[in-house]
């Protein structure tokens, strides 16, 4: 039996929670400091072969100056170092993620900070080459690029690779609708910029005077066998951060609605598909 949805309700929320100025930064740290433990397994071995291949795509001279913002558990930021022969910089919010990236790369430096304000601390021409790897929608991406082009060193290199605005619509669409049956449990909204595609962030890098060399798109599918499971998936993976604190708490009601609504609508008999949809881009300066 089909649940009423209040559409009308449900968009005035969001409206109300937009207009408020409310920050979500500090639900998605809180998010990431809780699975970073686990993030390696669930995530960075998922994407892991993306991440490299991008890597792989730079030329990064010997000894050179390199620096992975929102670093994570730092995979990207020990790839750095070895191509550059030397200790690499990540910089990251969450202390949890940080601890991780530390036991990882144990010759490499971290710092806890937001990866903007770290970037308008530093020096100009400060750096050979940057990296951004799934990261860049939680934060500001023009001011982000526009940074990253005033450290560059004249010739230095940008990797980004993210998240599309449009990766895990369907768990979006999912959630929208569990909301939608009770809009009034709708207590925080994630603000997050990812992009729509690859053509808006070469275009973003050209306006932050960058000058785009390679860029890609594409997506990843995987199965879990229930509603649910996808959503302990999501929160695992950080692909959901700052979700569980949408309704204020981890509300099961709510949660146990979203997961029958995943399955009732993209379940199949192999499972239920969970799809990131992904972008990329190398620049140079």
């Amino acid at each position: 039996m089909s649940v009423k949805k209040h559409y009308i309700r449900m968009a005035w929320r969001i409206l109300r929670l937009l207009l408020d100025g409310q920050e979500s930064a500090v639900y998605v740290t809180q998010s990431y400091d809780r699975i970073g433990t686990g993030y390696d397994d669930a995530w960075t071995n998922h994407m892991r072969d993306l991440t490299e291949s991008l890597i792989n795509r730079l030329r990064i001279p010997q000894g050179a100056s390199v620096l992975d913002l929102a670093c994570g558990t730092g995979f990207a930021t020990g790839l750095l170092a070895e191509h550059a022969n030397g200790p690499a910089l990540g910089v990251d919010r969450s202390s949890g993620m940080l601890q991780v990236a530390a036991e990882n790369c144990p010759n490499c430096e971290f710092i806890q900070s937001d990866m903007l304000d770290y970037l308008k601390k530093q020096p100009s021409e400060s750096f050979d080459v940057i990296t951004c790897c799934w990261a860049l929608g939680y934060c500001r991406p023009f001011k982000v690029l526009r940074q990253i082009s005033r450290i560059l060193k004249p010739g230095g290199t940008i990797a980004i690779i993210d998240n599309s605005l449009f990766s895990l619509r369907e768990a979006l669409y999912a959630s929208f609708l569990a909301f939608a049956e009770q809009p009034q449990k709708l207590t925080r909204l994630m603000k997050f910029r990812f992009l729509p595609g690859v053509g808006f962030l070469k275009l973003l890098m050209r306006l932050a005077g960058l000058k785009p060399l390679h860029s890609a798109s594409g997506s990843r599918k995987y199965l879990v066998s229930s509603g649910r499971d996808a959503i302990e998936r999501l929160r695992s993976t950080g692909a959901a951060a700052g979700f569980e604190f949408a309704a204020g708490g981890d509300d099961k009601e709510l949660f146990d609605r979203f997961a029958k609504i995943l399955e009732e609508r993209y379940g199949t008999t192999q499972g239920v598909p969970i799809i990131h949809r992904y972008i990329e881009a190398i620049a140079y300066k």
